[in-house]
């Protein structure tokens, strides 16, 4: 079914409606049975983006396609492709890391609660409230934006008063589990 005349325009708008789709099957953690199952694996490993995977693997076969048969179509094709990963990588976020930085009063139990439901290290610094000048815990840690939602729901059940700042982190030297990785 032809949207509109213009194949680019038709290109690009079921990039969009491809890449929606894969996204969101892939952030629930779910996948569509095709080539992004290999790319999953590669991601894991490498801890890049998906797309990059996906539009690697996927161009391949469609660069021998495009020249066994229809070269033309095979353009428009990847242009359809790069468009379905950028919005893949735009929706499932899962190797974006986040620095957690967490103002307690509570850091023990804290921590132990993180501990029981994350893997992740922390890193705890002393602190004091500038205004109350009560002493409190700066809790640090890298997290990935999938374990957002979870550190919240841990932080409000043990400390509703505490500070959290999450900032975007842009790379990490060292140690940082991934989730495939056994204790």
């Amino acid at each position: 079914m032809n949207l509109a005349e213009d194949i680019l325009l038709n290109a690009v708008f079921g990039g969009i409606l491809a890449g929606f789709g894969v996204g969101i099957t892939l952030k629930w953690g779910a996948s569509t049975g095709g080539m992004d199952i290999v790319a999953m694996v590669l991601s894991r490993i490498k801890d890049r983006p998906i797309g990059i995977y996906f539009l690697i693997l996927n161009s391949i076969i469609i660069f021998l396609a495009g020249w066994l048969y229809e070269p033309e179509k095979a353009l428009y094709t990847l242009v359809t492709l790069y468009v379905t990963t950028r919005v893949i990588d735009a929706i499932h976020t899962r190797h974006e890391k986040l620095t957690a930085m967490i103002i307690t009063g509570r850091g023990n139990q804290l921590t132990k609660a993180i501990h029981s439901k994350m893997v992740r290290g922390i890193t705890s610094v002393p602190a004091k409230g500038a205004f109350t000048n009560e002493p409190r815990e700066m809790l640090m840690m890298v997290i990935t934006r999938y374990e957002l939602y979870d550190l919240q729901q841990i932080v409000k059940e043990v400390d509703p008063n505490a500070f959290t700042n999450i900032v975007q982190t842009t790379g990490i030297f060292g140690f940082f589990r991934k989730d495939d990785e056994k204790l």
